[in-house]
């Protein structure tokens, strides 16, 4: 009888041991995003396109400390930011997808 009840445990703890796993489907990991961005610089603006269904938005840091964005924008439609708003010119820039 002692025999059955260790059996009967050892059963019951190996079925809790076993984790569950779900199943999730590969579309549903990550939304779809920007495909891929180009960017544009001149001495006063930073700008970038992205392709893709997401968004993003441009920004710049200028010569007199200051961070400027652009909009958001989707689809490839080019954002800008300027630093010429700001009375000064570019030191770098870059884009954030959103």
């Amino acid at each position: 009888m002692r025999l059955k009840t260790a059996a009967a445990a050892l059963a019951a703890s190996a079925v809790l041991a076993v984790p569950a796993v779900a199943a999730t489907p590969a579309a549903a990991a990550a939304p779809a995003g920007p495909a891929a961005c180009s960017t544009y610089s001149n001495y006063v603006s930073y700008g970038a396109s992205c392709g893709g269904t997401g968004s993003y938005y441009a920004w710049a840091i200028c010569q007199n400390n200051k961070y400027v964005s652009g909009p958001v924008r989707s689809g490839g439609v080019w954002s800008y930011a300027y630093c010429s708003n700001v009375g000064s010119t570019l030191r770098s820039g870059g884009y954030t997808l959103v």
